[in-house]
C-alpha cells in the first residue's frame, strides 16, 4: 500500500513544473500583445500623417491655381500681370471647404524679365514695342505653401509654378 521510493522521487521531481511554464507563456503573450499594440498605434499615426500630408499638398496646389488665376485671368496685359505678381500676397480662406478647413495657404509671386532683372511695371517703356528685346518677356514664379494640422500631426507642402508672358505686338 505504501508507494515505493521510486514513484515518490518521480512525483517530487515533477512538482512545480507547470508554474514556470505558465509564467513563460504569460510573459511571451504579454510581449506579443505589447508588440502588436505598438505596431497598431504606429500604423494609425502613419495613416493620419499621410492624410494630413496629402491634404496640405492639395491646399498648396489649390493656392497655386488661385495665384495663376490672379496673374492671367484677372488682368489685361503684361504690365498689369507684372504688377499683379509683385502685389500678390494671397491667403485663401478654406474654412468652409470640407477637407481643407484645417489648412492655411500663403501664395506669393516673383517676376523677372528675360534678362534676369526684377520686373518694374511702373516703367512703361519696358512694355512698349521699342523696349529692348531682353525685357519683352516676363517670367513668373508662383509659390504656394499649404500647411495643415497641428503639433506632431502637422504637414507643410510647397509648390512652385512657373509661367511666362511675352510682349504682344500692338
Amino acid at each position: 500500500m505504501f508507494p515505493n521510493s521510486r514513484s515518490l522521487k518521480q512525483v517530487n521531481s515533477q512538482r512545480g513544473f507547470l508554474l514556470p511554464l505558465a509564467l513563460f507563456i504569460i510573459v511571451v503573450m504579454g510581449v506579443l500583445a505589447l508588440t502588436i499594440s505598438r505596431t497598431a498605434t504606429q500604423s494609425q499615426t502613419a495613416v493620419v500623417q499621410e492624410f494630413i500630408s496629402l491634404q496640405s499638398f492639395y491646399a498648396a496646389e489649390s493656392g497655386a491655381q488661385r495665384g495663376m488665376k490672379a496673374l492671367f485671368l484677372d488682368v489685361n496685359g503684361r504690365q498689369a500681370a507684372d504688377a499683379a505678381c509683385l502685389a500678390m500676397n494671397l491667403n485663401p480662406d478654406y474654412s468652409g471647404i470640407e477637407g481643407l478647413s484645417a489648412c492655411t495657404v500663403a501664395v506669393d509671386c516673383t517676376c523677372r524679365y528675360q534678362n534676369g532683372s526684377d520686373c518694374t511695371p511702373a516703367n512703361a517703356t519696358n512694355y512698349s514695342p521699342l523696349a529692348p528685346a531682353d525685357v519683352l518677356k516676363s517670367f513668373y514664379t508662383v509659390t504656394s505653401v499649404g500647411t495643415c494640422g497641428e503639433r506632431e500631426y502637422r504637414a507643410e507642402r510647397s509648390i512652385q509654378v512657373g509661367a511666362f508672358l511675352e510682349q504682344e505686338d500692338d
